[in-house]
């Protein structure tokens, strides 16, 4: 029998992680149509978007509610389910869209982006939660909760990435793949499951030795040896000059920027001509670096480069579901680097937010 309480966290208030906060009685939504269906949250997985909301980083057009729940990503099982539910049924494994209404659209449109979990609406961060049961899809059999609970932002960003505009990504070419933070590495994933080359960059030498060989499972049969390659930029610091190198002395096809002023020009000029440069994160501009470092030339850099410059959201829930066909019949699994407890929330928020994590942050409910 479902309770009637729940546990939940809400944003009581934005400046800082400790406006995380455990309501221990909050009510159990109900259904509210006959097409709804309530889950019942296993696992939550944080992205930097949910630490920018807390740090009133975020920059989307929108106001966060008072109080709103947080965490965009989740996963869980279906405990109950509207008279007209035809998609599911209780029991089944499901994850809900980020964002809920995002269905079919290229592009990512503001009103959608008005029902992004965790911001402008209620997130996941709860026992239960409840949707229309277009807004969610299901998770296959061969991932756990933990693992289904890092596919709606981190997976579905690397897609958009790599495959909802155009250039589309084709096996052969080259990913480059900034830090190795959860969009980098999923897009990672994705990138070798093409039959494409990987190019990884972090501060840490060993952050990258990991990262090779977790990605090793994912190469096909005698893949050359240079199909993952890697760059320590605390030692190298032309790592755009050095990516080309690794190419061959051509620029990549794809760039994952996730770091933003800091990093936008050089991304801008490890591309091809033609390549695209797919702008997911702003990283970058939460440290030190003085906003005139990069602004003064990067309209000439993007111009002189004709590479594409895309700003990239999640994908649309039918690409979100490719997106999981093609994981699951790959055998590619998410990197999880660490799992915390619910009442541990504030906790997990800090180890994002001093950069500590290699892939995906879990939260078990």
């Amino acid at each position: 029998m479902t309770p009637r309480t729940m546990k939940r966290y809400v944003v009581s208030h934005r400046r800082g992680i400790d406006g995380l906060t455990l309501e221990t009685d909050a009510p159990v939504p109900g259904l509210r149509s006959s097409t709804d269906i309530r889950i019942n949250i296993k696992y939550l997985s944080l992205n930097a978007r949910d630490l920018q909301i807390v740090t009133n980083d975020y920059p989307a057009p929108h106001s966060v509610p008072q109080d709103v729940v947080p965490v965009s990503d989740g996963c869980g099982i279906v405990e109950a389910v509207g008279s007209d539910v035809t998609l599911f049924k209780v029991g089944d494994k499901v994850a809900p869209v980020f964002p809920q209404g995002h269905h079919f659209e290229e592009d990512l449109a503001l009103r959608n982006l008005k029902k992004g979990l965790g911001g402008a609406i209620d997130g996941v961060a709860a026992e239960y939660f409840v949707c229309d049961e277009e807004e969610a899809i299901l998770i296959p059999s061969n991932f756990t909760l933990e693992q289904g609970a890092t596919l709606a932002v981190g997976f579905t960003t690397a897609w958009s990435s790599l495959y909802s505009h155009h250039p589309r990504l084709q096996a052969g070419q080259t990913v480059l793949c900034l830090g190795t933070g959860g969009v980098s590495l999923c897009a990672a994933q994705i990138a070798l499951l093409a039959g494409a080359r990987v190019i990884l960059t972090s501060s840490s030498q060993v952050k990258l030795d990991r990262a090779s060989v977790l990605l090793q499972p994912i190469l096909a049969a005698g893949a050359p040896s240079d199909t993952i390659q890697t760059i320590d930029y605390s030692k190298i610091d032309a790592w755009d000059s050095e990516a080309r190198r690794l190419n061959g002395g051509n620029g990549v096809d794809f760039v994952i920027e996730i770091a933003g002023r800091g990093t936008i020009a050089r991304s801008v000029r490890a591309t091809k001509m033609g390549g695209l440069v797919a702008v997911s994160g702003y990283l970058s501009d939460y440290g030190s670096i003085p906003k005139h470092i990069i602004e003064e030339d990067l309209a000439k850099t993007i111009l002189y480069s004709a590479a594409n410059v895309r700003g990239v959201f999640v994908c649309n829930r039918e690409d979100f579901k490719t997106c999981v066909s093609a994981l699951e019949i790959g055998g590619v699994k998410p990197i999880i680097d660490k799992t915390f407890k619910f009442d541990e929330l504030k906790e997990a928020y800090q180890y994002m937010a001093d950069g500590k994590h290699f892939g995906k942050i879990c939260v078990e409910v």
